[in-house]
């Protein structure tokens, strides 16, 4: 099975929504650009993989679950480079949850 198949999409992270909307803008900026050539200045622009991020951090930052003391507790080991990451539980639990997922 091509987990690729089965997840296409779904969410905000969808690579061909993602494409769609680079390209909207990008057209949407040309037409504003050929409207408005006396009317020049500096722009920003931000990407939307940066907008998403920005929208996933505020998601995170908000939510209630939120456990401050062990949040303070990993700074502050990590700081003092006491802290290791364990990457064969981290993948263990993701091979457990896709198992999970699919069954």
């Amino acid at each position: 099975m091509d987990i690729k198949k089965v997840l296409s999409g779904l969410g905000p992270y969808d690579q061909s929504k993602l494409e769609k909307t680079r390209s909207d803008k990008l057209k949407s900026q040309r037409e504003s650009d050929a409207g408005s050539s006396s009317a020049r200045g500096d722009k920003v622009s931000i990407s939307d993989e940066a907008q998403l991020r920005t929208e996933a951090y505020s998601a995170a930052s908000s939510a209630s679950d939120i456990r401050h003391d062990k949040v303070a507790e990993i700074k502050a080991r990590i700081e003092a480079g006491e802290y290791e990451i364990n990457t064969r539980k981290i993948a263990e639990n993701i091979v457990k949850e896709d198992l999970d997922f699919f069954s």
